[in-house]
């Protein structure tokens, strides 16, 4: 830590002890400082947390979410980063986008309230780091759009539990998102017949990668237990999207004997860009399907299951269960609920975003055991790894 944000916080730390009770201080001081500190939190925020709060968090969850979007459609993140960041003038920022010029003020007043713009006079606006990332084709652009379908969802989230008479949703094809699009496909059914949304979804997933925590093969010791002829299949990667997993555990096992696998929907598996490393092949599959891989020395799910209830998890490890040898061995890597007093705002957040989309819920670590062991297994081993906000856990499980 830098001398500078050392003093800082030193400074700030004796300052909030020695602060006087809220109703003491007068309120036009309160509103100075909360503006200060406000300006401090936009500084300090690596990008993600602002980006996360826009999605997940009240108080500006619904309608940052929808002025944003509103912004993308009218042209006015694509218009700054095609100026390479510079300030623009109502006037000037009219002429490049759609729409009439009340509307475009309203738009920038909010955007510039909640720290994406600064309005350095009137009708002068100097984008922030945020309002350069929401540009067409951005993963956090897509994530705005991604929450912003998903956002309807959650509006209809009190009729849905009214009209079921408050039970908890139990089956991923009777959730609250059937209700809101009024479908009777599955979320990742209807995605496939909706490609740009498919296509924001596939990145958002991308996206999420790279803020994965620990690989799973860091956590357990793979050349010790994982050895096998180079004709069989070592790995399985079910749900593996376009191999991301894959490819780095080959990365970093280069010369480890056996064929690897990525298995997800034929409309995910051809997104794949180009070809995957020696070893590795893309195979597309529907885990409720039988397993075309028998006797593979690992399987390996890494957050897929707690995108379902127990009603169609169990029907998915039924058909990995099947296609098993002795010798094999299933891994789920997932998070997990804290079971105490104290839940972390982004785990509880998620757990309702799992209901309302998939009828789904963010488990705890004796409910994945449950599961497991409903599903025919017996977990040998757990591998966890503690996370800001969502811990995760890497269950070795074998036929019981």
């Amino acid at each position: 830590m830098s001398s500078a944000i050392s003093d800082l916080t030193s400074i700030l730390t004796t300052a909030v002890s020695n602060l006087p009770p809220p109703d003491e201080i007068p309120t036009a001081e309160r509103m100075q400082l909360l503006g200060i500190i406000n300006q401090l939190q936009a500084q300090l925020e690596p990008i993600q947390l602002p980006l996360q709060r826009f999605c997940f968090s009240y108080p500006v969850k619904h309608y940052g979410i929808a002025v944003i979007r509103i912004a993308q459609g009218i042209g006015i993140f694509d218009a700054f980063v095609e100026a390479q960041g510079r300030e623009m003038s109502l006037e000037e920022l009219k002429s490049k986008v759609k729409g009439d010029e009340k509307l475009l003020k309203r738009v920038m007043r909010f955007l510039s309230a909640n720290n994406i713009f600064q309005q350095s006079a009137i009708d002068l606006y100097k984008p922030q780091q945020l309002a350069m990332i929401f540009g067409t084709g951005s993963p956090p652009g897509d994530m705005i759009k991604h929450f912003h379908t998903n956002m309807q969802v959650t509006a209809k989230l009190f009729d849905y539990l009214e009209l079921n008479d408050y039970k908890n949703p139990d089956d991923a094809y009777n959730a609250p998102f059937q209700l809101a699009y009024n479908t009777k496909s599955h979320y990742f059914e209807w995605l496939s017949h909706n490609s740009e949304k498919q296509e924001v979804f596939n990145s958002v997933m991308t996206q999420a990668q790279q803020h994965r925590g620990t690989d799973w093969f860091e956590l357990y010791p793979v050349e010790e237990k994982l050895r096998v002829s180079s004709d069989r299949v070592l790995l399985v990667d079910i749900g593996g999207g376009v191999g991301h997993d894959t490819t780095a555990f080959k990365k970093r096992f280069p010369n480890l004997p056996g064929q690897l696998i990525v298995q997800d929907l034929p409309q995910v598996v051809d997104t794949v860009k180009g070809p995957l490393p020696e070893g590795i092949t893309a195979i597309g599959h529907n885990m409720f399907e039988k397993q075309p891989i028998i006797g593979a020395r690992a399987y390996y799910m890494r957050t897929v299951l707690h995108d379902f209830p127990d009603k169609q998890a169990l029907d998915s490890l039924a058909r990995i269960r099947d296609s098993m040898t002795e010798d094999s061995v299933l891994f789920v890597h997932e998070h997990t609920m804290p079971d105490g007093l104290e839940v972390p705002a982004i785990a509880a957040t998620l757990d309702i975003h799992m209901m309302e989309i998939f009828s789904s819920l963010e488990r705890t670590e004796k409910e994945w055991v449950t599961l497991l062991e409903n599903a025919g297994f017996q977990v040998v081993n757990i591998w966890k790894e503690g996370s800001v906000g969502q811990s995760t856990a890497l269950f070795e499980a074998k036929l019981s």
